[in-house]
């Protein structure tokens, strides 16, 4: 979700923007040109996102909305964490400050106009939680800091993934650790930040098989997702069996996941069970998360198209929809939409894809940059803005 130069992490330059992702090497690309496949994944990416939102308050009413919303928060996140990855750098270079800077800033902007709304609406004051809890969506953002504040230490380590991976486990195992300052996200979606940080940094997606993937690799990874798709589709009776949309938060401790989500019949209660258990659920929906990750970049368009333009300016989409959505809710909207079932479903999707669609267009970017992305080079040294 960026609208700078689009670079990856090996090339001279680099993306600034909280969704940046890497390109193929030097050589290949003119410096700070942008590549469409990365902006083409941002935008397949964003209507997943605004979608999701969409359909999330009423996605228990039926088996299909359930199938749909847990289908996609299987991997959009995730992706979009490794997309950001594949643009990150171990270092904290001037221009990494400032733009893990133009980050916080931008957080903390969206938290105030968040209040704003509230207020204004609800009457509701500042919680105890504001600037501790991030609002809605805020999450990613400082997610994204905090992933490119710890790399440069990370990225020292002997085996980074699998650190990273360990750290993902072990965060389910204390009630501590949850949405204050995205802390449990941040931890869960650690791998694939640093996954694609090493992807870029050993070159592993240099080679053709990536760039111009096969017609085999590319069956393959429709195949994978229509795979997953059809197990939905075989268990319309899932949201009776395991929540897994609740799993699918990636906020709350295995303890707590077990009591209100338990997988059937299966519950743990003992310590060493519940630790157990919940790390290797978690481990298997990252590994799927990973797949599909894997499978959605293999599919996307390399071709620039009018998608490409819209993809750089999801950031714009990603803040913006949120006032959007959220008033859908408050009115009754999304309810009242959603009580027509599966075709209430299909309407809430086409809404997301139609409202991402308006967002993405060039006046909004240019009427909203203030409060998206504000100028901040009166904070930085000349050497940072270069």
């Amino acid at each position: 979700m960026n609208s700078a130069s689009d670079t990856p992490a090996a090339a001279p330059t680099s993306s600034t923007g909280p969704g940046g992702a890497a390109v193929p090497p030097a050589h290949t690309v003119p410096p700070r040109a942008r590549v469409a496949l990365w902006d083409n994944a941002r935008f397949i990416l964003i209507v997943l996102v605004v979608a999701g939102h969409a359909i999330s308050t009423i996605r228990t009413d039926t088996a299909f909305g359930f199938a749909t919303y847990a289908f996609i928060y299987l991997f959009h996140m995730p992706a979009m964490i490794a997309l950001s990855g594949l643009f990150a750098k171990p270092e904290a270079t001037p221009k990494v400050a400032r733009s893990t800077v133009q980050l916080l800033v931008t957080w903390v902007l969206w938290e105030g106009i968040w209040a704003l709304l509230h207020l204004a609406v609800n009457g509701r004051g500042l919680p105890e939680s504001w600037l501790v809890a991030p609002a809605w969506t805020l999450w990613f953002l400082v997610t994204l800091a905090t992933m490119r504040i710890v790399l440069p230490y990370i990225a020292r380590l002997k085996h980074p993934l699998i650190f990273s991976v360990v750290v993902a486990l072990l965060a389910g195992l204390s009630p501590a650790i949850g949405t204050q300052f995205s802390a449990s996200r941040t931890l869960c979606f650690l791998p694939f930040f640093v996954a694609a940080w090493l992807g870029v940094d050993r070159g592993w997606f240099r080679g053709d098989w990536f760039l111009r993937p096969a017609r085999a690799a590319r069956v393959s990874a429709w195949a994978l997702l229509a795979l997953i798709a059809a197990a939905f589709a075989a268990l319309p009776g899932l949201r009776d069996t395991w929540r897994i949309d609740t799993w699918l938060t990636w906020r709350d401790d295995y303890a707590w996941l077990f009591a209100r989500a338990p997988i059937g019949s299966w519950a743990p209660t003992e310590w060493w069970s519940i630790a157990l258990g919940g790390s290797g659920v978690r481990l298997a929906l990252l590994v799927v998360a990973a797949a599909m990750t894997l499978a959605v970049l293999l599919i996307v368009p390399r071709g620039h198209s009018i998608i490409t333009v819209w993809g750089a300016r999801t950031l714009y989409v990603y803040l913006l929809h949120g006032p959007i959505i959220w008033a859908l809710r408050e009115t009754g909207g999304a309810e009242w939409i959603g009580a027509f079932g599966v075709p209430g479903v299909f309407a809430l999707i086409a809404f997301g894809i139609a409202l991402t669609l308006v967002l993405s267009m060039g006046w909004v970017s240019k009427v909203c940059r203030p409060v998206i992305e504000p100028r901040l080079e009166w904070l930085f040294s000349r050497e940072a803005t270069r």
